[in-house]
């Protein structure tokens, strides 16, 4: 039996009130709601959630529905049979025929899933990408472009159809709200039992994050895709998440994010996440880095080496002969390499508000500096991967601290891991972005081809450099059904 539990002081002071002799009434009043709502979050970051429910719902007799309503997670209550007599154990994560669809360069890119969003200045750019997609994936590629409700959706077909002879039948435009372009975060392609397709989307964005209007709904989804379509149990970005057919890898800073919202240890969060996801996860990081602050609702540090994974990592799957797993990873290291290059490129170092010769100074050593920090993340990164029978390859990485980067008149990042794995004409293949740095878009090449792979350029350096200022790229706007 559970007697004091560290933690939860600050919600039972609120407990004295005597408006709250009955919980219930408590929800008429918006700012009690509030105030008990931020004590609970806090509590739940330090406590665990079984701690939390059976001190509110068994000692203190506060309903499950007064529980929920002010933030404690009671359905996943379920997972603790004995949560009632105060016991985390057993832990019964239970079971979901859903499994992630199956992806690498050797698949079939099936359907993709774009968003054209209100986000400002970003149309003209999703539209090139989707007439770029149209023109250099396999043809046996389907499209569907989510777009806001009440758009002109005969007007923008007819607009894909000056794309591409072919896009009446591959490219069709949906009806539902989003606000940015990066269809990869808010919904991740699913199959279930019997091989029918299913749109996993996160539990939700967090409220005082840029991606909050983001979310899809369930039903209106379901309306626009024609698929049935799930919500997780677990707060996620499709960004943070990177698999094959046979193992998923989550940065750690999602298991840091789901331990302190929900009140779960890390180990449970994984394990609830290899059943919704239907195959192994591991964990790439540094936990010690992953901090999440309650108050803030967002990360006071992080483990990572960039703030998703799908920037520094991309799973290709089995490939070649063997059939032995593969992945690319960011060489920050290799970047450095290519330095003068960028620097000799004077649309990239001139209109700051310092001389070119001043910013290519101060450009260059931001390179190293963030380089030395991303460095270490990376190899370890790269030592998981390797721990779990992948064959890594490394490609050139060149980054500016986002925290220090006073140069954002222009894209200075470069990195070819956020690409999109799929077959090309019956071959292994990645598609990516340019940089326009010849030489640094020629090693990224070679480094793919000796990975065993097609390297296949998709779109131009602009298209490349707007997403990038917006810390995106081509997977994180290209989502699978």
């Amino acid at each position: 039996m559970v007697r004091s539990i560290r933690g939860l002081d600050e919600i039972l002071r609120f407990a004295s009130i005597p408006a709250l002799a009955e919980p219930e009434r408590m929800l008429e009043s918006a700012d009690l709601v509030q105030r008990v709502g931020a004590a609970i979050r806090r509590t739940l970051s330090t406590t665990h959630l079984v701690d939390v429910a059976w001190e509110l719902a068994e000692r203190r007799r506060w309903p499950l529905p007064t529980l929920g309503a002010l933030g404690v997670p009671v359905d996943l209550l379920d997972c603790f049979p004995n949560w009632r007599r105060g016991s985390k154990t057993p832990f019964a994560p239970g079971s979901s025929d859903l499994r992630l669809a199956p992806s690498g360069a050797a698949r079939p890119l099936g359907t993709l899933r774009l968003q054209l969003s209100p986000m400002p200045g970003t149309i003209p750019y999703a539209l090139r990408l989707l007439r770029d997609l149209l023109r250099r994936v396999d043809r046996t590629t389907r499209f569907i472009v989510v777009v806001e409700p009440g758009a002109d959706v005969d007007a923008l077909a007819k607009i894909a159809g000056r794309f591409d002879p072919g896009a009446q039948t591959r490219v069709r435009f949906v009806p539902l709200r989003t606000v940015s372009v990066f269809a990869q975060d808010n919904a991740r392609a699913a199959r279930d039992a019997r091989g029918t397709a299913v749109l996993l989307v996160p539990r939700s964005f967090r409220a005082t994050g840029a991606r909050a209007d983001d979310e899809i709904d369930p039903s209106a989804a379901e309306r626009a895709f024609g698929i049935p379509v799930q919500r997780s149990r677990l707060y996620w970005e499709g960004g943070n998440v990177v698999h094959d057919d046979d193992q998923c890898f989550v940065g750690v800073d999602t298991i840091a994010e789901n331990a302190a919202r929900l009140g779960l240890a890390r180990k449970e969060v994984i394990a609830l996440l290899e059943v919704e996801f239907g195959m192994p996860v591991a964990v790439l990081g540094r936990a010690e880095g992953a901090r999440y602050d309650a108050d803030a609702d967002r990360f006071s540090s992080s483990g990572q080496a960039s703030f998703h994974i799908d920037l520094d990592v991309a799973m290709l799957g089995r490939i070649g002969r063997a059939r032995s797993p593969r992945a690319l990873v960011a060489d920050a290291a290799r970047g450095l390499d290519f330095v003068d290059d960028v620097l000799a490129k004077r649309g990239l170092v001139a209109g700051h508000f310092l001389p070119a010769s001043d910013i290519r100074r101060h450009v260059r050593a931001e390179y190293e500096a963030y380089a030395a920090t991303r460095h270490p993340l990376l190899l370890e990164y790269a030592a998981t991967l390797g721990d779990h029978g992948y064959r890594v390859v490394g490609v050139p990485d060149l980054r500016v601290d986002p925290d220090m980067d006073v140069f954002r008149r222009v894209n200075l990042d470069f990195g070819y891991c956020n690409v999109l794995p799929g077959s090309r004409n019956g071959r292994p293949a990645v598609h990516h972005f340019v940089s326009g740095i010849r030489a640094l878009d020629a090693d990224a090449s070679r480094r793919m081809r000796i990975a065993g792979v097609d390297s296949v350029p998709v779109s131009t350096p602009d298209v490349a450099s707007a997403l990038m200022l917006l810390f995106g790229g081509l997977h994180c706007c290209c989502g699978t059904i």
